[in-house]
Formats: structure tokens, C-alpha cells, sequence
């Protein structure tokens, strides 16, 4: 029982070493990314929920079939907030859940667009899996925006 114990114990040592490394290269790199937009209090850039504001701060404008989404450094980060606050319940919170991830790959997709058009939609289909996004990021900190 000891060494099960001792098992588990590593590789959550392990997970949570691995999430916290991907997690500083994405805020650092997000960071860049902030600074060079020329966005106030870069800063932010670090604070998970705040991260969905900065981002519509830095890509301005979301359209979604001729629709534009106003507001849109309220809708990012309400919505997540939203998921959060009904994830258990049962139809409404998958739904929003779902809705949600669907609205921060297009406004993935439109940062991608802004730094490296060429590229916007494979990294946005490799952002589906979530793991890859530090090293996105971690590749356009550096380039100067298009539009």
C-alpha cells in the first residue's frame, strides 16, 4: 500500500512540476505578447480569468458568421465565469462549457490571425488539445502584429 501511495505521490509531483513549468511559459509569453500590443497593465497577463480580458483587449473586434460580439473584454471572461458557476448543472453547464471553448477558439483563432496568418489555422486546431498553446505563444511573442 506504501509504495502505491508512493507511486501516486510521484506522478502528481510529476503533473503538477509539468503544469506549472507550461503555465510560466504561457503567462511570460502572453506577458510579451501584452507589452507589445501596447496594452495597459501587462501585468494582468499572469491572472488566469483576467487573461480572457487582455486577450479581447489585444484582438479588439470577434465576428462569428457576420456577427460581431460587443463588448468583448466582458463577454471572454464572463462566459468562463459563467461555466464556472454552473458546471454541475446537468444540460445548461456542458452547454456553456462547450459554447465557451467554442468562443475562445475564435478569439485563439483571430490572435493567430493578427501575428501569424499563415499559421492561424493549424495552431488553432492544435489549441483544441489546450496542451500546445504555451508553445503557440511561446512562437508569436516576438512578432509584431499584422492588422
Amino acid at each position: 500500500m506504501a509504495s502505491i501511495l508512493a507511486i501516486f505521490g510521484i506522478v502528481l509531483f510529476f503533473f503538477t512540476f509539468i503544469g506549472i513549468v507550461l503555465y510560466v511559459i504561457f503567462a511570460l509569453s502572453f506577458y510579451r505578447i501584452t507589452v507589445n500590443a501596447g496594452i495597459e497593465n501587462p501585468w494582468l497577463a499572469c491572472i488566469p480569468i483576467v487573461q480572457f480580458y487582455i486577450l479581447a483587449k489585444i484582438i479588439k473586434t470577434l465576428q462569428i458568421s457576420g456577427y460581431e460580439i460587443p463588448n468583448l473584454e466582458f463577454i471572454l471572461p464572463g462566459a468562463t465565469i459563467l461555466v464556472m458557476l454552473l458546471r454541475d448543472v446537468p444540460v445548461i453547464g456542458s452547454l456553456l462549457a462547450v459554447a465557451n471553448f467554442i468562443l475562445i477558439l475564435f478569439a485563439l483563432n483571430k490572435l493567430y490571425r493578427l501575428y501569424k496568418p499563415e499559421q492561424a489555422v493549424l495552431y488553432t486546431v492544435l489549441s483544441i488539445f489546450s496542451l500546445p498553446i504555451p508553445f503557440i505563444f511561446l512562437t508569436i511573442k516576438d512578432l509584431k502584429r499584422l492588422e
